[in-house]
């Protein structure tokens, strides 16, 4: 996973907290759906080797061979679908200062090459749903009642692109819409490790175990001739000991993410209307929830600098607009 995307999100998620805890309760929560512009390292991937080339210097990294077996497995398995779906959860536990918080939310998730995808909200923390038909993609930020719809990516890789709609969201979910899941599983990793077999929820799975220098995670992927990932946790104490600023994170900050992925269906029938989008009632349509402003002149936040969520005049503008 990339470092420049889990630190800013991790970023957003600790103001979130931090609102919350403080009780700030306009503080605008954070989306587990996210805009992001990310650096990214050129890949080339063999079986057991990646190979990472940046700016300042190309290293291999060999993981232990069964950590190679693990995802090489899994990825050629969702590479080689033609459609999948599943639901995946999030959760965000924050501990700081004698305080505990936890953020939720449910998510269905649905794809079919060669480009159509919905990323559904269903319940918890406030999030956006995304939806690509094939001819058009919408994106709905459920917290404004508010979409926008755009021509659709060739390609279903294409969504968790540069600043596509699903580059940096916190539910694992880019990872796997990509060409190369394994290169993009590794991209920043510096160690990976087998951990063993284990079982989560029922599900028989092998554990592998992730270092990055901003932050470590551990991921499930269930055993056997169909593998696919049945867990993520990625804990992010690292992240906070070199941060500063405007929202720095209190003495003893901890943050862990989970996701959980269930339901798995691959290469199943999916209902007819998976791909369907129907603007909720009372919905605006609008040229981009990201940028600029629409014809209300409701401002929105800029994408990469995610401190802005919880700037008060933004939320001020925002909320005096509904």
């Amino acid at each position: 996973m990339k470092n420049s995307i889990m630190i800013m999100l991790s970023m957003a998620a600790l103001t979130a907290a931090v609102a919350m805890v403080s009780g700030e309760t306009n503080a605008v929560p954070t989306n587990a759906v996210v805009v992001a512009t990310a650096s990214t390292n050129n890949l080339t991937v063999t079986t057991n080797t990646l190979v990472a080339t940046n700016m300042a210097a190309s290293e291999a990294l060999v993981p232990d061979p069964q950590v190679g077996k693990v995802l090489m497995g899994m990825a050629a398995y969702l590479q080689g679908a033609k459609s999948f779906k599943c639901s995946v959860s999030l959760q965000v536990n924050t501990e700081m200062e004698g305080m505990k918080q936890e953020i939720s939310a449910v998510y269905e998730l649905a794809a079919e090459k060669p480009n159509r995808l919905a990323l559904r909200y269903v319940k918890g923390m406030t999030g956006n749903t995304v939806v690509c038909n094939g001819k058009k993609l919408y994106i709905y930020a459920l917290s404004l009642n508010r979409f926008e719809e755009r021509e659709a990516p060739k390609l279903v890789e294409q969504l968790a692109e540069g600043v596509g709609p699903m580059a940096g969201n916190m539910l694992f979910v880019d990872n796997l819409l990509v060409n190369d899941i394994y290169a993009a599983i590794m991209d920043g990793v510096s160690s990976a490790t087998y951990v063993g077999k284990e079982r989560v929820d029922g599900v028989d799975c092998e554990h592998v175990r992730f270092v990055q220098e901003q932050f470590d995670w551990d991921l499930w992927v269930s055993s056997g001739p169909k593998p696919v990932v049945i867990q993520v946790l990625s804990d992010m104490a690292k992240s906070f000991s070199g941060m500063s600023g405007e929202v720095s994170p209190p003495k003893g900050m901890k943050m862990v993410v989970l996701n959980r992925f269930t339901g798995w269906v691959v290469d199943g029938v999916l209902p007819a209307d998976t791909f369907e989008f129907v603007p909720p009632p009372g919905a605006h349509k609008i040229d981009s929830l990201f940028e600029g402003e629409d014809e209300k002149g409701v401002e929105m936040p800029a994408p990469s600098v995610m401190k802005e969520k919880n700037d008060p005049k933004v939320v001020e503008k925002i909320e005096s607009r509904e």
